[in-house]
């Protein structure tokens, strides 16, 4: 199979290379390109000499790239190049309670917090307690370059480059002035975008210091609703049947126009005594309490599709953000100075602010275990229903309501960071060089989530009696005490000013990370063989990582709708050395022009959980000068972060008791564990890099990689835990399993009272694929015309939760379950309302590429990228799978999203040498999201066509 996907990635290359596509990613330049340099100095390694090319696969992106786009930020760029993945950006995590607007690298679909992001070589302070990065604190105006390596890294750079490393290099001999202000917005009108950027730098003291300064502001406006674009308008969702279905209908299929059956925006009467024929049925409460009969449409198992009449208008995405509005400046200073001929000294600071203020739906209380039950002595009752029941015999009911007369929950989070970073760089003789530094960095993450409801007040308010004095009050004496006020549920608009005060509040969460790093590193070549140099790198680094979070006092208690984080403190630190050799094995030798080994070893002692080795072992071969081979075995590794050692939550989720088979409210609290190991990954890369002297301008590149995680970090989710305790005791007593879940009573009786999902090393994660690139440069006419393509290929991206459960079929030999072994590769659906839900997607072919001729002053760049197709999820079945039976629990009518072809065209001009005006139209064609576009994101353009115009100038 690994053989198949080379030689298909290797053919497909050879096809596809006049191809106008896009991206802009280059690997390491070739000796011919005009930006090549003497002696490259790559993330794949830490040696640095002349003519030395790192074996393990590396992308060399240059600002010049990130200005054709006109991208105002560096995590937006990375997506469009083919091996990453977009995990979390603003059209990814626009419900975020406690991230939005964070934009984050994540090569490989392994998870962002598997790439290891680096400013200048240096770890930069997470921004959150998970321990990414956030790009948005980057400035991008003073981005050189941004180097990716595409495989293990952590033997040179430590912990978390398990899928890779992004590098981002800033500009530090900047002369002069260099600013750029531009203009974004769509074709709808909405996704306004203003950038405002500026930087100086200048030398001084006769040339031996250099100061550079700059900063940026970026402010965009996001998209508001799903109903502003046409396909969002569609409101296509998952309809489930819960019972029998007609014969020959599968479990679940996605429809339009699809409606809530169980709530509507005044409250609806459902459960007993509301079904066909019973007293209560078909009642829902208009303005002001009026009874009015409730429109049921064509129901299809707990939904209903194409809904008219007292429910119209209520779908899934109502009060959802399509596009997260993000609101970010950053700024930077260094200054860098010669002290001695071979000893110069330098300081850098940074800042950085990043938010996001969106809305998100209010609470809602449809059908299920989180169900508003209404007395029969409730004072607010209307008459008519009152007679109704009286007349039944009926003493409550349950009310479905969608609670937009509440007002929108509305989210403010702000994440904040400073960096101070002061070191030496020296040079003992020709032969050595060496540099140590001290950094020190704080990032502020403050979440606010406003008019959210708080559950024991909202349960205490809706209960509501008369006095017997003619007044209305709580029926609970205690929270009447304590100031309840009483909850007109009937209607929309009857909820008094009062009320919704006393139910709604605003919970705060701050979380402080720290991190503070020393590092000495030092390289040379000690001595010579009969093939060349031995250059060596080695080093020591010490740092510590430490999180503290405080949050309000009733989140504490785990009493609001959602959220309910929960304060923590905690710390880890590491010590390190680590050695790197590059040794020329042959020279000028028949069938190998060079032969090179890289070999890098590194040791980590962590306070939290001791010892860990990773290494690197690579070979560098060149038989002839148009042709170098290179491949690389790797141990990495990705230690627990802060979060996953010290944080929890607690939130009331709806769960099955399986012991009852009653569904119900349950607390469930996401719980760390400070005994957690690293996760371990063994890396495999092979690929070579082809330029034929024939043809010059021409480079292509082919790479193969197969990444095994194990160890992984994860929980078990909180249904499985309950499901196992019950398998546990059924069998004869409780096992591990029921140790997660605490209980009460026993047999039916039996109560769960918390399930605590707790962080283990269980799972493990695997991935192969090929990357590939191609480009070619040539002159035309009085210009030059450059072809650029570059792209992945998933072959499987397999999660393994540890259970070993199989694939299970029942007796007639229908599929129940595909198993806790997934493949995700050609899955392109796992997000919901543009949240990612875990289940990555990860389509097999991704393809970008461009086309760009330049002349003079002038410019011009038609880009395309290509996504494949794919299943919405690949823990169903559809009727294109073999396994494919309606009568499965896991059957779907349809699995597949349809791919899409991207083109994007840029075009800029220098007016004067020091002055240019460029103009960018992305998604030129105005390509909507395949179907169902509530199931998928970041890959797709949820936007549609976009412009952009702007200018930059220097002086």
């Amino acid at each position: 199979m690994k053989r198949r996907t080379l030689c298909l990635a290797s053919t497909a290359v050879m096809a596809a290379l006049a191809a106008p596509s896009a991206a802009w990613a280059q690997e390491t330049p070739a000796a011919n390109d005009v930006t090549s340099v003497d002696e490259i100095i790559v993330t794949a390694s830490r040696v640095s000499r002349s003519g030395f090319d790192a074996p393990t696969p590396t992308k060399v992106l240059d600002s010049e790239s990130i200005e054709q786009r006109g991208l105002t930020n560096v995590g937006d760029f990375l997506i469009e190049v083919p091996a990453f993945r977009p995990s979390q950006t603003s059209q990814t995590n626009p419900q975020n309670s406690q991230g939005a607007g964070q934009n984050y690298a994540d090569l490989r679909s392994l998870g962002n917090i598997r790439t290891l992001t680096l400013v200048d070589g240096r770890r930069h302070v997470p921004s959150s307690a998970t321990g990414q990065v956030d790009l948005n604190l980057i400035p991008t105006v003073l981005v050189e370059r941004v180097e990716v390596v595409t495989g293990g890294a952590s033997a040179a750079w430590g912990s978390d480059a398990v899928s890779g490393v992004v590098n981002i290099i800033l500009n530090r001999r900047l002369d002069g002035f260099k600013g750029e202000t531009s203009y974004g917005i769509s074709g709808e009108g909405d996704n306004a975008d203003h950038q405002l950027a500026l930087a100086f730098g200048t030398p001084f003291h006769d040339g031996r210091g250099h100061i550079v300064i700059g900063g940026e502001y970026v402010e965009n406006d996001g998209v508001e609703s799903y109903a502003d674009r046409d396909w969002g308008r569609r409101q296509g969702e998952l309809v489930s049947y819960t019972g029998a279905r007609p014969a020959g209908a599968p479990s679940r299929f996605y429809a339009e126009g699809v409606q809530s059956l169980n709530m509507s925006y005044g409250g609806v009467i459902y459960g007993a005594n509301a079904g066909a024929g019973q007293p209560l049925n078909g009642i829902q409460f208009g303005p002001g309490g009026a009874v009015i009969p409730f429109e049921y449409g064509e129901q299809i198992g707990t939904s209903a599709i194409n809904f008219t009449g007292g429910n119209a208008g209520l779908y899934a995405r109502d009060g959802h953000q399509l596009i997260m509005p993000v609101e970010r400046q950053t700024a930077l200073a260094n200054i860098d100075y010669e002290l001695t001929s071979n000893l110069s000294a330098f300081v850098s600071l940074g800042y950085g602010r990043s938010g996001a203020n969106f809305n998100t739906p209010p609470v809602r209380d449809p059908r299920g275990a989180s169900r508003i039950i209404i007395q029969r002595d409730n004072a607010f009752l209307p008459d008519e229903v009152a007679d109704i029941m009286d007349a039944n015999g009926i003493t409550s009911f349950t009310m479905g309501r969608a609670n937009n007369d509440f007002g929108a929950v509305r989210g403010d989070n702000q994440n904040t960071t400073t960096r101070f970073v002061a070191g030496l760089e020296g040079s003992l003789g020709e032969a050595w060089r060496w540099d140590a530094y001290y950094q020190f960095g704080q990032n502020t993450f403050d979440s606010k989530i406003s008019n959210l409801r708080i559950n024991p007040n909202f349960q205490f308010a809706y209960d509501a009696i008369d006095n017997g004095a003619g007044g209305i009050v709580c029926r609970n004496v205690a929270a009447r005490a304590a100031g309840c006020q009483p909850l007109n549920l009937f209607g929309e608009g009857s909820p008094s000013e009062a009320a919704l005060d006393y139910i709604s509040g605003t919970q705060f969460y701050e979380v402080v990370t720290e991190q503070s790093v020393a590092a000495l590193n030092v390289q040379g070549e000690p001595f010579s063989t009969w093939a060349g140099p031995v250059s060596v790198a080695a080093g020591l680094e010490y740092r510590e990582e430490s999180a503290r979070a405080d949050s309000d006092e009733i989140a504490q208690q785990s009493d609001w709708a959602y959220g309910n984080p929960q304060p923590f403190d905690g710390s880890y630190s590491a010590r390190e050395v680590y050695v790197e050799v590059v040794a020329p094995l042959l020279t000028d030798a028949p069938l190998a022009r060079s032969l090179e080994f890289n070999g890098a070893a590194r040791y980590t002692d962590y306070s939290t959980s001791g010892g860990v080795t990773t290494w690197k072992l690579g070979l560098n071969w060149e038989p002839h000068e148009d042709l170098r081979l290179r491949t690389t075995r790797s141990r990495d590794i990705r230690a627990p972060n802060n979060s996953e050692l010290f944080a929890s939550t607690s939130n009331n989720n709806t769960l099955r008791n399986p012991f009852s088979g009653a569904t119900a409210q349950m607390r469930v609290i996401n719980q760390s564990s400070p005994t957690l190991q690293p996760e371990e990954s063994d890396t495999f890369t092979v690929g070579f890099v082809y330029s034929p002297s024939f043809a010059p301008g021409f480079r292509m590149s082919v790479d193969y990689y197969d990444i095994e995680i194990e160890g992984a970090i994860g929980g078990y989710s909180p249904q499985l835990l309950l499901d196992n305790c019950a398998n546990e005791i059924s069998g004869g007593g409780p096992g591990f399993f029921c140790g997660f879940v605490d209980t009460s009573g026993s047999g039916a009786g039996t109560v769960i009272e918390a399930v605590r999902v707790e962080l283990l090393n269980i799972a493990s994660l695997t991935t192969q694929g090929v990357d590939f690139e191609a480009s070619y440069r040539t002159p035309v006419g009085a210009g030059n015309l450059t072809a650029r393509l570059f792209g992945n290929y998933t072959d499987s991206l397999i999660s393994d939760d540890g259970l070993g459960t199989p694939r299970t079929y029942n007796a007639s030999g229908v599929i129940q379950n595909v198993g806790s072994i997934v493949d995700r590769a050609g899955q392109v659906g796992g997000f919901q309302s543009g949240a990612n839900i875990g289940a990555t997607n990860a389509p097999h072919w991704t393809v970008a590429g461009s086309l760009s001729y330049d002349r003079g002053p002038f410019t011009a760049m038609v880009m395309g990228r290509w996504v494949e197709g794919g299943s919405i999820d690949n823990t169903l079945v559809g009727p294109d799978s073999p396994d494919y039976d309606p009568t499965s629990p896991i059957s779907i009518a349809d699995n597949h999203i349809d791919g899409r072809f991207y083109t994007n065209l840029s075009a800029s001009y220098r007016v004067r040498e020091n002055l240019q005006v460029y103009g960018v139209v992305n998604n030129l064609f105005d390509r909507d999201p395949p179907f169902p576009a509530t199931a998928i994101s970041g890959l797709y353009d949820r936007l549609g066509r976009s412009f952009r115009v702007g200018l930059r100038f220097t002086y």
